[in-house]
């Protein structure tokens, strides 16, 4: 299940620890990591246009290998496509939530490492929202779409299984 991961998909509710897990993963395996959200946001939260998001996630997702962390429901089919592994981190949405509030009384006010230039951590009630009503919603959307992916799909349900899941990794790079 985790030999041959190049094309590498990290999913899952807001607050879920996407960005922190992908970032161990990256260093773990040695494989370019993009966060959606980086790449996404340009300074200031402007949105880019359909036709450039596009062309951005071509160019990412055209690349040989690489971990792509994020949701943008929009654009899944297109990154389920070139992908080889979807690891979703479907954890409690009170351990999202909770997950969520520590990262907001950190960054507040501040550009976290996963964000674009210019788009600093704030208080978003949507956000929040998000965080609630991902696994009624949102989930059921990408799940669609991922009962028809032929790669490789992990799910990790608990913080514990998260990290026996790195550190499992991590003994296979010798690490």
């Amino acid at each position: 299940m985790i030999n041959n991961m190049k094309r590498i998909l990290v999913i899952g509710s807001p607050g879920a620890g996407k960005s922190t897990f992908a970032r161990q993963l990256s260093q773990i395996c040695s494989i370019p990591l993009f966060h959606l959200d980086k790449e996404y946001w340009q300074k200031g939260w402007i949105a880019p246009s359909a036709k450039e998001w596009q062309q951005k996630l071509c160019t990412l997702t055209n690349k040989s290998s690489w971990i792509i962390d994020g949701n943008y429901g929009s654009s899944l089919l297109q990154r389920l496509e070139k992908a080889d592994t979807v690891i979703h981190l479907y954890l409690p949405t009170y351990v999202c939530l909770f997950q969520a509030v520590i990262r907001i009384a950190k960054w507040h006010g501040k550009q976290r490492p996963d964000m674009a230039l210019g788009c600093h951590e704030k208080v978003n009630l949507d956000f929040l929202r998000q965080i609630i009503k991902y696994r009624k919603y949102q989930f059921k959307k990408d799940k669609l779409l991922l009962d028809d992916f032929d790669g490789n799909y992990i799910k990790l349900t608990s913080r514990t299984e998260v990290k026996v899941f790195l550190q499992k990794i991590s003994h296979k790079y010798n690490h």
